[in-house]
């Protein structure tokens, strides 16, 4: 993809988008609510949660995980759209997550230079992109910090989604 297109309008402060199915999920930080929307822009709230951040991502049986940082839990998305604890972090102040029970051998994968990295995610071609608030642009970045593509945006971006 080489622009950008708008799905949905209207909302506030929107932060980690995830890929699920053929929706994209985010969390609109300032009503406290994950949304879907699909390719036609059509969207529904998923969950509200009182929480800033509001940061998701899917466990490996497909459910969605929710960071409720103010009281430092790990909630989970029943199929009858109620909230259960998943686990307990500890304290409060977390934010964006990831789930993957593989990683190993930590190093650093790049250096991004003049680049101001945010949201970062991976594709689909080893590559990764992240969204770059002051210099108002989403990067794509090959091992070892080629830039490979950039997509100028009106405003600063705080994260983006690779395509499924």
């Amino acid at each position: 993809m080489s622009g950008t297109r708008t799905l949905v309008t209207g909302r506030g402060l929107v932060e980690s988008p995830r890929w699920h199915g053929d929706r994209l999920y985010f969390s609109d930080w300032s009503a406290g609510e994950v949304v879907a929307v699909d390719l036609d822009g059509d969207s529904e709230v998923v969950a509200r949660v009182a929480s800033l951040p509001l940061c998701t991502a899917w466990s490996p049986e497909g459910r969605l995980l929710i960071v409720s940082s103010p009281d430092g839990r790990l909630l989970r998305l029943e199929p009858d759209g109620s909230l259960v604890t998943h686990a307990e972090l500890g304290q409060a102040g977390w934010n964006d997550i990831v789930v993957d029970g593989s990683l190993s051998g930590r190093r650093v994968w790049a250096e991004f230079g003049e680049g101001t990295p945010d949201g970062i995610c991976a594709d689909g071609e080893n590559a990764v992109w992240y969204a770059d608030v002051p210099n108002r642009c989403c990067v794509r970045v090959a091992e070892g910090g080629k830039a490979l593509q950039s997509v100028a945006l009106d405003r600063g971006g705080f994260a983006c989604a690779g395509w499924p």
